[in-house]
């Protein structure tokens, strides 16, 4: 047990093991109607779901860099960082901890080509929006919602 916790531990040469959160960036992509960006994972986890882009941080890869980078890789999108929406912690059952970070990023060119992660994509006036069930991107969506709303938007 150390500092409260279960790690491994090497009495030896005092090495600890910390189990650490994954990093993640999701982008709640808009354009330049405010339509939002959904798409349609073709992969688990959520398969089949619609859901915000976004994926693993890569090594020595600043976040939105990421973010921007999983955006492109999956829908062809170039876009530009807003601003910060949230940071959240999250315990999956396929991954374990996750500590994701969510931008609001906007395209002024909206032709998406997606990739073999998605089976779909498209942007959406809100109250055309196809049903998102993943918890986590439901609450990106009403936190960037409420931004907008506090900011004028």
């Amino acid at each position: 047990m150390i500092d409260g916790r279960d790690r491994m531990f090497c009495p030896s040469c005092s090495w600890v093991h910390y189990i650490n959160p994954l990093p993640v960036a999701v982008a709640y992509t808009v354009n330049k109607n405010n339509e939002l960006l959904v798409i349609r994972r073709a992969h688990e986890p959520a398969f089949n779901e619609w859901a915000l882009p976004g994926g693993f941080l890569e090594a020595g890869e600043e976040p939105h860099e990421g973010c921007l980078r999983e955006l492109m890789e999956e829908t062809s999108l170039d876009g530009t960082i807003d601003q910060l929406i949230g940071v959240y912690h999250r315990e999956v059952e396929m991954y374990g901890s996750l500590l994701v970070l969510a931008y609001r990023v906007v395209v002024e060119d909206d032709t998406i080509t997606i990739n073999h992660e998605l089976f779909d994509a498209g942007f959406y006036a809100s109250h055309l929006l196809p049903e998102v069930r993943i918890p986590l991107h439901l609450q990106i969506i009403s936190d960037a919602s409420r931004q907008n709303t506090l900011q004028g938007s």
